[in-house]
């Protein structure tokens, strides 16, 4: 089979519905749920909350992303 063949045949039997933010975050008590990633700017290393230097380079320019 054919890579073009095969890429039709998956992407013609998937579905075309995605989740908008406010449906997606949704708990089943109405809350929204928030992710909160700590990480360095430097490299994208994830790293623990209080974290103040990258163990992976050594930065100290650790940032907050909160994702709803």
């Amino acid at each position: 089979m054919s890579l073009s063949t095969l890429l039709s045949e998956l992407f013609s039997e998937s579905e075309t519905t995605t989740d908008t933010p406010d449906t997606a975050a949704q708990s089943g008590d109405g809350v929204r749920s928030v992710t909160v990633v700590h990480e360095c700017r430097d490299c994208g290393t994830n790293v623990s909350a209080g974290t103040t230097e990258c163990p992976t380079c050594e930065s100290d320019a650790i940032v907050t992303h909160s994702i709803d």
